[in-house]
């Protein structure tokens, strides 16, 4: 799979498209980033709603998401400046 922007460099809040991982693994990361980013990784549940399953970080850039699901990134307001990607 080729890299692909899911949130733009910058500060301040923002969602990504929604990603799902069904059969293949789906590496998320932080790209363009301050020590203090932090880009939540969400899974949306069946009532649509997205609940909190990790913390992308300065000190923890990355995650393979494997388990089977639709999931969103979420860029913090307090987030120092970063983006984000999949790969």
């Amino acid at each position: 799979m080729a890299a692909a922007n899911l949130i733009t460099a910058g500060t301040g809040a923002a969602n990504s498209a929604d990603i799902v991982v069904a059969g293949t693994s789906v590496i998320v990361g932080l790209k363009s980033y301050d020590k203090g980013a932090m880009v939540d990784v969400q899974l949306k549940d069946d009532a649509g709603g997205y609940n909190a399953f990790h913390c992308l970080t300065g000190g923890d850039p990355t995650r393979t998401l494997t388990i089977p699901g639709t999931y969103r990134l979420s860029r913090l307001a307090a987030s120092s400046s970063c983006g984000a990607y999949s790969g």
